[in-house]
């Protein structure tokens, strides 16, 4: 296959992988695979390599990044229990694996999130900036931090990861979540679900809905605060404060220049979340010094892309 710089970046979530083939920055083939529900880790590996086959059938392509959903420590391209994953309650050595199957090319293995924010650096809403913070609200809160230019993963790959930081004293245990007040019991949407199901029924009657399929999904509470439920509109502005409250500390930690926001509940959310959660980390700025926080451009193909990019990083 000839061409400019070619990689292969695989994004491997609990309901599908893309894969996509990318030269010089640009996608030019995708493969879209559901992710199996059953069987093994060893499934999952070879929807993988299908994948693979798939947009590089004659192999040429040498380098191939994965972003999986757990924390991988540096190095390894070890992805231990992952939850979202089919019997995957031990730790595979998802590089090794993957590189025996292809035939020895070079596997390299890190986190989604991490990668996500990666691609939104090089190719999307970071462009240009040397110091940010990419947070991604969804099922839970995850981030990657980006200093001085370079991906940090830090020592066990836990580097950026604000979810768990602490906007709480240890006692928040009603509704659920871990107990431990971290911001993924605030802000994340299924900590925000179980408060729901927790609430007295007559305040949560409007939510409850608009579950769909035994779930409360992004939709229902968009839904919900376009009719102004009260339920829906104190939750959701809990959640803006958790953000903000846990970007301000890394700004001011960091010095950070810019926050990458994305993750499929914030991007529901849209506009006015964006805004009510920049306004509140302006406010909490220290000595003045802020920082700007603007919508991830690159959707769902930004764990991919940045699993091509991870490939090239020092």
């Amino acid at each position: 296959m000839s061409g400019g710089h070619r990689t292969i970046g695989i994004d491997l979530g609990g309901t599908k992988v893309l894969a996509v083939l990318v030269e010089d920055g640009q996608i030019i083939a995708r493969e879209k695979r559901a992710t199996p529900r059953t069987g093994t880790p060893e499934n999952v590996l070879d929807t993988l390599v299908t994948a693979v086959q798939r947009i590089d059938p004659d192999g040429s392509v040498e380098r191939i990044g994965i972003g999986v959903p757990g924390p991988v420590v540096p190095g390894t391209g070890v992805l231990p229990a992952a939850p979202n994953l089919p019997n995957w309650d031990h730790d595979v050595p998802v590089a090794q694996l993957m590189s025996e199957r292809l035939d020895g090319r070079n596997v390299v293995v890190g986190n989604d999130v991490n990668l996500g924010t990666l691609a939104e650096h090089r190719l999307g809403a970071g462009r240009g900036v040397d110091d940010l913070l990419g947070v991604f609200v969804g099922t839970g809160v995850g981030a990657g931090l980006v200093l001085d230019g370079r991906l940090r993963q830090g020592h066990r790959g836990l580097a950026g990861e604000i979810g768990h930081t602490f906007v709480a004293f240890a006692d928040f245990v009603h509704g659920g979540g871990s107990g431990r007040g971290e911001l993924e019991d605030y802000a994340g949407r299924a900590a925000l679900e179980r408060r729901v199901l927790t609430a007295n029924p007559d305040r949560a009657e409007t939510l409850l809905g608009f579950r769909r399929g035994g779930r409360l999904k992004s939709k229902g509470w968009v839904d919900a605060l376009e009719r102004e439920d009260p339920l829906a509109r104190d939750l959701v502005d809990q959640a803006a404060s958790a953000l903000a409250a846990s970007i301000a500390s890394a700004v001011a930690l960091l010095d950070l220049e810019l926050v990458v926001l994305g993750g499929g509940f914030a991007g529901r959310l849209g506009e006015p979340f964006r805004r009510q959660v920049e306004g509140e980390v302006h406010k909490r700025a220290f000595a003045g010094a802020s920082a700007a926080v603007v919508h991830a451009q690159l959707g769902d193909v930004a764990g991919a892309l940045g699993a091509a990019l991870m490939v090239d990083e020092p």
